[in-house]
């Protein structure tokens, strides 16, 4: 998990900070807002020269065993993920809506999880990381950092991104060692119901709620 996410063409509502204001100005100029996979182009923010920054860069680490590791499990980070944990290439991800499936193969069910209605995103943790001489490619890269799922996300999946605060952003970013801060969401979401974006993905800009008979919300 999360294998989908949007970040959506503009802000919902009138940007509160930098970091949303960061955002905001890379959306003028982001190539893919929506539906976003791995190897896709996404947005990140960070800081450069004390101020917040969104880079857009290629979602996914590139590893022998694995060409796109777009998730980082964050009881790794002493271990796999421990260069850009202590040298502090931690960034913030940026999201309108990710997308979770639960279900038997074949008859999966969508669920699209969202920030609440007076907020613009949910505010994922990650790391980055510039392309390895091996790669084949040559922009940066970032990975989402996840953890054991808690509240309305537990029911459809045991994992869920590593969610902040605004007012955790900066202890995570420069701070020493700041990983209490990866189990610190609730994940008590707004979530529902929603079509499979992936059967038209060419298409898709954003969630479509699915139809559902009354009570069965």
């Amino acid at each position: 998990m999360c294998n989908l996410y949007d970040i959506g063409r503009a802000l919902r509502h009138r940007s509160r900070n930098d970091w949303e204001e960061a955002v905001a100005e890379a959306l003028r100029d982001s190539q893919k807002n929506f539906g976003i996979r791995k190897t896709d182009s996404g947005l990140i923010v960070a800081l450069k020269g004390g101020a917040a920054k969104a880079t857009a860069m290629r979602w996914g680490f590139e590893r022998a065993f694995n060409p796109s590791i777009n998730n980082a499990r964050s009881e790794k980070l002493d271990g796999m993920w421990s260069h850009a944990w202590q040298t502090r290439q931690r960034c913030l991800i940026p999201i309108a809506t990710f997308y979770e499936w639960t279900g038997a193969t074949g008859n999966k069910q969508t669920y699209a999880f969202e920030p609440g209605k007076d907020e613009n995103f949910l505010w994922a943790a990650g790391l980055w990381e510039s392309a390895p001489s091996s790669a084949s490619f040559e922009d940066s890269c970032y990975t989402m950092l996840t953890t054991q799922a808690k509240g309305s996300i537990r029911k459809i999946h045991d994992r869920m991104p590593a969610l902040l605060k605004a007012d955790q952003f900066l202890e995570f970013l420069e701070g020493a060692d700041p990983r209490s801060l990866l189990s610190s969401g609730d994940g008590n979401l707004d979530s529902f119901r929603c079509e499979n974006p992936l059967k038209s993905a060419d298409r898709h800009e954003g969630p479509v709620k699915q139809a559902m008979l009354p009570g069965f919300d």
